[in-house]
C-alpha cells in the first residue's frame, strides 16, 4: 500500500543540458548519454527494466547509461516506486512515426500494414513489454485465478414453448400464440379455461418464462483478454532474449497463463480480445474483478491502438521504428517510380513493387539472377538482404539502397551507415550506393573518393519533393560485377 511507502525521492534525468524530474508520468528525454540522479532515497538498491543496481553512494545517488541508440521505454523503480521515462533519438519522433503510418495507409502502393502495425499486433518492445510485466503480471495472474476459482455468472431470462401447467406462464405472448393456430393449440374440454363461441377449451401450449444464468460475461471475457495478453508480451521477452533473469520471470508468468488457459472457463469461453464493454457491476464491487478492469484498461491505453488512429499512449512508440521506415521508404520511391505493390501485404511477394520499367525487392537476398555477391561463389555464401534493391529490367542495371532510421548531429546520414554502406560495396562490387535516412529537409548529398560514392538521400513525410532524390538513385545504376 502507498500509505507504508517511505518519502518519496528526487528522481532527475539529465541528458546533456536537458533535465527533467521523473513522476508517475512517462517523461521523454533525448536518446545520449544520460545520469540518473536520486536524492533523499532510503536505498541505494534500485531496479532499472527488472535488473537490480545500485546507485553510488553520497547524498545523491547517482547512475550513468548509455542510451545513445535507445529508443524505448524504461521502467526505474526507487523505493517501490515506479517511474516511466521514453527516449527519442532527435529524428522524426513520435508524431514522425505516426505520420509515415498514415501516408502508408493512403500511399496508392496497395499496403495495408496489417501485417506488423494493426490492433498492437508489432508495435512492441520487449523493454517494454518486460516493464509492464514487471509492474502488473503477478497483481494480474492473481486476479485472474480468483476469477477463475469463482466466477460470476449473470442472470437471463428467455420464453421457452411447453406444456400447460406450472409457474411463469406469460398470458400475452401465449394468446398470441393460440390465436395464431388454435386447431393445433387448443382442446375441448367440458372445464376448459378459455370460452369462446359457448365452448370451453384448454390450452395444449404455453409460452413460458425460463430464468437461466451464464458464465459468458463482459467481465470475464475480460479477465480472460488479460491471460491472453499476459503470454503475448511474455513471448516477446523469450523470443527476444531479453536478459536472463527477465526470459525465466517470463517463462514462470507465461506457464501459469497457460495453465490457466486449461481451467473450465477459459476453455468454455475460448480466447478473447480486450473488451470495449462499459465496466460491469461486479467489476466496481469485487476486488478481483476491479483489478482485472484496471489491468485491462492499462494495457489497451499502452499497447491496444491501430496504424489508423493517434496512439492512446506513448508507450505504443517503440523499436519498430526502423522497420515502419523502412517499410515508408521503399513505399515512397516505389510510387515515384510509377510501381505497384505485388502482395497485399509488403514483402510477402518479391520483387515487392514492379512497374513498367522497374522492379523494387525489399528486404530479401536478392535472386542470384539479379545481383550476386563474390561470396555466393566460395564455400561459405553470404546470406546478405540489403533493404531495398532496384532493378531496371531491360538492362539489368541495379542500385542497392538501405533505409537508415538514424541520423547524425549534423543533421545527415550516420557514420554507422556509412560502414554499412561499405560493406555492401565490397560485396557485391558496387561504385554507388545510396543510403535513405530521415532528413529534415530535402537534401542529396555525397561522400566521394577513389572513384566510389555513397549517397545521402532524406526522405520524410515533410519532404514533398522527391526529384532529385529519384534521379540521383538512377544515377547509381550499373551492371553488376559478378
Amino acid at each position: 500500500m502507498t500509505d507504508h511507502l517511505p518519502p518519496q525521492a528526487d528522481v532527475r534525468v539529465l541528458a546533456g543540458r536537458f533535465e527533467v524530474s521523473l513522476t508517475t508520468e512517462p517523461q521523454i528525454v533525448p536518446a545520449t548519454q544520460i545520469v540518473i540522479s536520486v536524492t533523499g532515497a532510503q536505498s541505494r538498491n534500485v531496479t532499472l527494466d527488472g535488473k537490480a543496481i545500485r546507485l553510488s553512494s553520497g547524498s545523491t545517488g547517482v547512475l550513468a547509461l548509455d542510451l545513445v541508440r535507445s529508443t524505448g521505454y524504461h521502467h526505474l523503480v526507487v523505493d517501490k516506486r515506479s517511474y516511466w521515462f521514453g527516449t527519442e533519438d532527435a529524428k522524426l519522433g513520435l508524431d514522425g512515426i505516426v505520420a509515415m503510418l498514415e501516408e502508408l495507409e493512403v500511399m496508392g502502393t496497395g499496403w495495408t500494414g496489417q501485417a506488423m502495425f494493426s490492433s498492437g499486433a508489432g508495435l512492441r518492445d520487449p523493454h517494454v513489454s518486460y516493464g509492464w510485466l514487471d509492474q502488473w503480471a503477478d497483481e494480474a495472474l492473481r486476479a485472474v485465478e480468483s476469477v477463475l476459482n469463482t466466477p460470476r455468472s449473470k442472470a437471463t431470462t428467455s420464453q421457452v414453448l411447453r406444456r400447460r401447467g406450472g409457474s411463469g406462464v406469460l398470458l400475452a405472448p401465449t394468446l398470441r400464440l393460440l390465436r395464431s393456430d388454435p386447431q393445433r393449440y387448443l382442446a375441448q374440454h367440458d372445464n376448459g379455461l378459455i370460452v369462446e363461441s359457448g365452448q370451453r377449451y384448454n390450452p395444449l401450449r404455453v409460452i413460458a418464462r425460463r430464468r437461466d444464468s451464464t458464465l459468458d460475461t463482459p467481465a470475464n471475457r475480460r479477465a480472460l483478454a488479460v491471460l491472453f495478453w499476459i503470454e503475448r508480451l511474455c513471448a516477446d521477452v523469450i523470443v527476444a532474449r531479453a536478459g536472463t533473469d527477465a526470459v525465466a520471470r517470463a517463462r514462470l508468468w507465461s506457464n501459469k497463463a497457460r495453465a490457466f488457459q486449461q481451467r473450465p472457463l477459459a476453455r468454455a469461453l475460448g480466447t478473447q480480445t480486450l473488451s470495449t464493454a462499459p465496466r460491469q457491476a461486479e467489476e466496481t464491487t469485487e476486488p478481483a474483478y476491479r483489478a482485472t478492469y484496471r489491468i485491462a484498461v492499462d494495457l489497451a491505453g499502452r499497447f491496444g491502438w491501430s496504424a489508423a488512429i493517434a496512439p492512446q499512449s506513448r508507450l505504443s512508440y517503440v523499436e519498430q521504428s526502423d522497420v515502419i521506415y523502412q517499410a515508408y521508404a521503399a513505399s515512397r520511391l516505389a510510387k515515384e517510380l510509377d510501381m505497384r505493390q505485388t502482395g497485399s501485404v509488403l514483402g510477402t511477394k518479391q520483387p515487392a513493387f514492379s512497374g513498367e520499367q522497374f522492379d523494387l525487392y525489399y528486404d530479401t537476398k536478392p535472386p542470384a539472377s539479379v545481383l550476386r555477391s563474390w561470396r555466393l561463389y566460395s564455400d561459405r555464401p553470404d546470406d546478405s538482404r540489403p533493404d531495398l534493391l532496384l532493378h531496371e529490367r531491360s538492362t539489368g542495371a541495379v542500385a542497392v539502397l538501405d533505409a537508415k532510421y538514424r541520423r547524425a548531429r549534423d543533421g545527415g546520414a550516420s557514420e554507422d551507415s556509412r560502414k554499412d554502406m561499405s560493406a555492401y560495396m565490397g560485396l557485391y562490387g558496387l561504385a554507388a550506393v545510396t543510403i535513405l535516412f530521415p532528413g529534415a529537409h530535402a537534401t542529396v548529398a555525397e561522400v566521394a573518393g577513389a572513384g566510389r560514392r555513397i549517397i545521402e538521400a532524406a526522405i520524410a513525410p515533410s519532404i514533398e519533393n522527391l526529384d532529385d532524390v529519384v534521379s540521383t538513385v538512377l544515377s547509381t545504376l550499373a551492371q553488376p560485377s559478378f
